[in-house]
């Protein structure tokens, strides 16, 4: 018997996607399903259990496929709770799906009844890196089906550019390009050792900043250098951090760059400019804690990471901890302080000079302030590198004003920027809109028909739909047509796969980027009762006369069509 049951799309149980799967209801199910629910709406939408089965609402269907096993192992008693929890979380959604900027831009297309499909890996996970591969891999998503559909990894997506890619990964590369822009930035240059940096030390004004030129999330970089000595160990620093990435010369650079005017206290801003538009401007605020006039630097940090935003078990966090480091102490120890100092009730001590998120920032929107230079600055950048989406990085003393040496440059560009910084704010409006307004502009060319069949026809489908009769030329002669029949996959007319399982068929049409339509044909009510319709909407629905007296069918299609999830029904 098989245990575990799909109905992919809007089916006659749901208008969403259901997973069952013939599991004993205990207490370690439940607490685990309970766990993954209270993540984010895109696990799913709710969990019942009836007759010896779990039905699970979710979208996110082929994570719940690769999880069922392990569902069934837990509720048997072959594995622990421990065990379950520890490959569904550490395993299963890291690799599928950990990053706050994907979750919530799968989430949206989602909700925009965007179809969204495994691009890569349709069940299972790719090896680990020590493999020799990426678990990147897992985590591409077509968005979107057919023609003009597009790859998404994170918010990086198939419309950047390959210029945009490689200019972004390296410093060096993208100063070069802002320079031959004829954008001013500050004095800089590579250095290949000390002795380097001894004999052009007198040319640079300080402070100056030593950091790699690859991108290292922050880690590796040093600011605020005024002598020869703290070169040295800055350089250091920024050597060591170049070490895991032996493979890879052009991240073995590291820079020595005039530090411009900026926040105090080491703050940066993270512009999001997306198709050519600056959406999004936020304030990264380098990690700090709040005295309470008890508590030690270190006691502050504990407590400071108990901050649930802070938990990273939660795929959803949209804070890192803060850790503890050699970096840390020194810089305490800079400011004539210790990880045992107890600082004043409300003293802000700042414990980081990097205002990065993976080294525990915190972040404020400042989109609403953002100067005219600015935002034509990043928006040109943006257009002239052919990038979709683009993370500029900022520092300044006042966004509201035009960069100078005084009022800081720009840093790096990114992209792949973790734009959840950019959406949820720690402080400041949230920006929701930004999040639809990439998967729209993304996906606005993409107008590929959706179609289900129920039942057997006299005449070919893809024939009628063309006629003027009963379809008023649905489809154009010659659009490219994507039909599953038969356990066949065919395109115009053509046998491209025989045999081939429904639902891997349906999922190897949606991201088949040739299509401008897709056929999915069912034999008859019961074939929905298996699988689902297929899609999460549907743009024409024709059902066979024959098939017409399951009045109780009808009215769940009424239903669906209501909702606008279905827009066209035809009985023929």
């Amino acid at each position: 018997m098989n245990k575990i049951q799909v109905l992919q799309g809007l089916n006659l149980q749901s208008d969403i996607s259901s997973i069952i799967i013939t599991l004993q209801k205990t207490d370690s199910i439940t607490k685990l399903l309970d766990l993954i629910k209270g993540f984010h709406p895109i696990f799913m939408k709710e969990y019942k259990f009836e007759d010896g089965k779990v039905i699970i609402r979710s979208k996110l269907t082929f994570l719940w496929r690769e999880m069922a096993e392990t569902l069934i192992q837990l509720s048997e008693e072959k594995i622990s709770y421990e065990d379950a929890k520890e490959y569904v979380l550490n395993q299963l959604i890291k690799q599928r799906v950990k990053s706050m900027s994907t979750i919530p831009i799968l989430h949206t297309a989602h909700t925009l009844l965007y179809e969204v499909t495994p691009t890569v890996i349709e069940k299972d996970l790719v090896p680990s890196a020590e493999e020799g591969y990426s678990y990147t891999w897992n985590r591409y998503y077509t968005l979107g089906s057919g023609k003009n559909s597009e790859i998404t990894c994170s918010i990086s997506s198939s419309k950047d550019s390959h210029f945009a890619v490689k200019t972004q990964r390296d410093k060096w590369s993208t100063n070069e390009y802002m320079q031959r822009m004829g954008l001013d930035i500050p004095k800089w240059e590579v250095v290949k050792d000390k002795d380097h940096i001894k004999r052009v030390w007198n040319d640079y004004e300080k402070p100056v900043v030593i950091k790699p030129t690859g991108l290292t999330g922050g880690s590796g970089v040093t600011v605020g250098i005024n002598s020869i000595e703290e070169a040295f160990k800055a350089f250091d620093i920024a050597q060591k951090n170049t070490l895991r990435h032996i493979d890879k010369k052009w991240q073995q650079k590291i820079m020595i760059e005039e530090q411009v005017e900026g926040d105090k206290n080491g703050a940066d801003y993270r512009l999001l400019v997306i198709d050519g538009c600056l959406k999004v401007c936020t304030k990264r605020i380098p990690a700090f804690v709040i005295g309470d006039g008890n508590s030690t630097i270190e006691q502050l940090i504990e407590k400071e990471n108990k901050d649930p935003r802070r938990d990273i078990s939660n795929p959803a966090h949209t804070l890192k901890p803060i850790v503890i480091n050699d970096p840390m102490t020194r810089l305490l120890e800079q400011k004539g302080l210790t990880l045992s100092s107890i600082p004043k009730k409300n003293e802000q001590v700042y414990v980081r000079n990097v205002a990065s998120m993976s080294q525990g920032g915190t972040t404020e929107d400042y989109t609403d302030k953002v100067s005219p230079e600015v935002k034509i600055m990043v928006e040109s950048l943006a257009q002239s590198t052919h990038a979709f989406v683009l993370g500029v990085d900022v520092i300044a003393n006042d966004i509201s004003k035009p960069l100078t040496k005084d009022n800081g440059g720009i840093l790096e560009i990114n992209t792949m920027p973790e734009s959840y910084l950019n959406f949820f704010p720690t402080i400041g409006e949230q920006r929701k809109d930004a999040l639809e307004f990439f998967v729209k502009r993304l996906l606005k060319d993409n107008k590929t028909k959706q179609i289900v069949t129920i039942g057997y026809f006299e005449k070919d489908i893809p024939t009628l739909l063309k006629e003027k009769n009963p379809f008023k030329s649905y489809l154009n002669k010659g659009d490219t047509v994507g039909e599953y029949k038969n356990e066949e996959i065919i395109i115009n007319g053509l046998s491209i796969n025989k045999g081939i399982e429904k639902t891997r068929a349906i999922e190897a049409l949606k991201i088949n980027a040739s299509l401008d339509a897709i056929i999915i044909h069912h034999r008859d009510w019961e074939d929905i009762e298996e699988i689902g319709f297929g899609f999460d909407r549907i743009d024409m629905l024709i059902i066979s006369k024959k098939l017409r007296e399951r009045n109780e069918y009808f009215k769940i299609i009424k239903r669906y069509k209501k909702k606008g999830l279905i827009d066209n029904i035809k009985i023929i």
